[in-house]
């Protein structure tokens, strides 16, 4: 009988603040299609930095708020106004700035 597989996670610690990742990195972290991610930041979920997609560069609060916006989509079956909304009231809830 073999051991049981070795599961390796890798992790970095990213400061809140700053702007890490581009635009096709973010769809690939958040595993959604590029029109999904447009639509986050069409819906002020997510504040991207640049004039356009070519050009934004996010923040690691811009995943976090983009996976709770689509995992309250999905769970609570609400639209993307509905999740975007939700998240802010969540945000301010926890006092966190918005």
């Amino acid at each position: 009988m073999g051991s049981p597989p070795i599961t390796v996670i890798e992790a970095e610690l990213l400061e809140e603040g700053d702007f890490c990742f581009d635009f096709p990195h973010f769809c690939t972290l958040l595993h959604c299609a590029e029109g999904e991610a447009v639509q986050l930041v069409r819906y002020g979920v997510i504040h991207p930095e640049g004039s356009g997609p070519q050009h934004w560069r996010f923040r690691s609060l811009d995943l976090y708020r983009a996976r709770l916006s689509r995992r309250l989509s999905r769970d609570l079956e609400i639209d993307m106004a509905g999740a975007a909304l939700a998240v802010d009231l969540l945000e301010r809830l926890r006092g966190w700035k918005v």
